[in-house]
């Protein structure tokens, strides 16, 4: 939900512009009359939005669709987070390089949508509304493959209603006057930093699918919890019964919380999941270094059985890389 906030935000900063610039001719070009403006407008954005919400539905369920190992799933995250910020840096025309992160889309679409914009017919807003998806803006581009990266067909539409929601103010102020106010707003420079955000947390996503120790999580951890460090006597290890280490993790729908904070190497792990009416992204467990990936019940217990065979942290986290925890392997 967190990337669904800042995709609205994106959307009302740096996406409405920038979309103004790509489609606004179009939106414009529907308004010559002026008894009809206000309903054309509605007609034109509510078209959009359902569009895009719709492809936001199939990107998301092509993502999931898509058998991805957690480590390549980790891959395509970083590769996310790469192009949000690339984007970043064309809006902040950092260098020319940058402006390859834009897709153009073919000079016989453009020619085509010109054509039906100059139908003064009720269908002509609705159906250029419908046909923006064939010429997104850069940053709607950064949504899109956010959308696909979910690999859900719900946050996949939230992602991209709630985008292109926040789009929608901007193109009820069209106009020459305020389009050349806006290209030079301070509102560019704060989106920009929305995307560098949202790139940061697709990377880190990245690298918790991937079983990177080096995720923000743990960095935080290092900082500040430096106090709590494991100490291989303590009883903070988990207990061995029949030589098998026995360790349990409570799993709610923002959360895993475990009883033992470490684990000893070369011995065999019994990991008891215990759920209770979850219905988050929660239930979607991986340990990306041991390959493991299980969906838990809604509520029920869910055994995880293995050996970890090296010395450090050994982490987990929900499919989506939203929720984490780990554990730290010691001798």
């Amino acid at each position: 939900m967190n990337q669904v906030f800042l995709a609205f935000i994106a959307g009302l900063t740096t996406g409405g512009i920038s979309c103004l610039a790509v489609q606004g001719g179009l939106l414009a070009s529907v308004l010559t009359d002026s008894n009809s403006k206000i309903k054309n407008t509605f007609l034109f954005l509510l078209s959009k939005l359902i569009a895009y919400t719709i492809l936001g539905a199939i990107l998301g369920t092509i993502g999931g669709r898509l058998t991805f190992s957690p480590t390549l799933q980790g891959y395509l995250q970083i590769a996310i987070g790469i192009f949000m910020i690339a984007t970043a840096g064309r809006l902040l025309n950092l260098h020319p390089i940058f402006r390859y992160t834009v897709i153009q889309p073919p000079t016989f679409v453009l020619k085509y949508l010109n054509k039906i914009s100059k139908d003064s017919s009720i269908f002509a807003p609705i159906l250029l509304g419908v046909l923006t998806i064939l010429i997104p803006c850069g940053v709607t581009q950064a949504m899109m493959i956010l959308a696909i990266g979910t690999g859900s067909t719900l946050f996949g539409s939230l992602i991209m209603f709630a985008f292109i929601l926040g789009t929608s103010p901007v193109f009820f102020l069209l106009g020459l006057t305020v389009s050349s106010i806006f290209k030079n707003s301070i509102l560019s420079k704060i989106a920009a930093v929305v995307i560098i955000i949202i790139g940061l947390i697709a990377i880190n996503t990245g690298q918790i699918l991937k079983g990177s120790v080096h995720t923000f999580q743990n960095y935080s951890k290092v900082l500040f919890d430096s106090n709590k460090k494991v100490d291989n006597s303590g009883n903070s290890l988990a207990k061995v019964v029949n030589g098998v280490q026995e360790a349990t993790i409570e799993v709610s729908n923002y959360a895993y919380k475990t009883n033992t904070t470490s684990l000893k190497v070369g011995i065999p792990v019994k990991l008891t999941m215990v759920t209770k009416n979850v219905q988050s992204c929660s239930r979607s467990f991986v340990i990306p270094s041991m390959n493991i990936n299980k969906i838990l019940p809604s509520t029920g217990t869910e055994i995880i059985e293995f050996t970890p065979n090296k010395i450090g942290t050994l982490t987990f986290s929900c499919s989506m890389g939203m929720y984490t925890g780990s554990f730290e392997i010691v001798k």
